[in-house]
């Protein structure tokens, strides 16, 4: 959920098609505004941003959305700047969504494997033939290793994922 203004924004029934995913997420879905479902949204995957389509009874709804919307900041990322739209908002929901999808089938891997994210979103797993990252918890050498290579892949700027390490072995 994405709240702006007064206005809540949400995605349901979200469909991602990772195969036809090219420049951008190729996906459908029912964007909610305060709870009602107000449109249906896309994109084919081939760049742009999201198709919005208000349900006709909404068009008004649109607008008063649309005019806010323009009254808003710009979204900074880097060194460019991009008007706050709907479409800007439905994609940024979809990722967010996508993104907790794949940081929940990750999170499932934490106790054989350590899981980082790298600056680019990519994410990778470090793991050990004979013993699991829980088997390490339980002797010192095997705790000095963990927190040596977190430490090591942290300090590339990567985000280790794992939330079953203890605090102390964390820099």
């Amino acid at each position: 959920m994405m709240k702006v203004g007064n206005y809540n924004f949400e995605i349901k029934n979200l469909k991602h098609l990772e195969s036809r995913s090219e420049e951008t997420n190729c996906f459908s879905a029912a964007l909610y505004v305060n709870g009602k479902k107000v449109a249906d949204c896309g994109n084919s995957g081939h760049g742009g941003p999201a198709d919005v389509n208000f349900l006709p009874q909404y068009q008004e709804m649109k607008k008063e959305i649309e005019d806010f919307l323009t009254t808003q900041p710009k979204i900074k990322y880097e060194n460019f700047e991009f008007d706050r739209t709907i479409e800007f908002i439905v994609d940024e929901l979809v990722e967010k969504l996508l993104n907790a999808k794949v940081r929940q089938k990750l999170s499932k891997k934490t106790d054989k494997y350590l899981i980082f994210r790298n600056p680019q979103g990519t994410y990778y797993q470090i793991g050990w033939k004979k013993y699991s990252v829980d088997e390490l918890f339980k002797k010192q050498s095997g705790r000095d290793m963990l927190q040596k290579t977190i430490a090591n892949h942290v300090a590339k700027g990567n985000i280790l994922i794992n939330k079953n390490i203890p605090s102390e072995l964390l820099p």
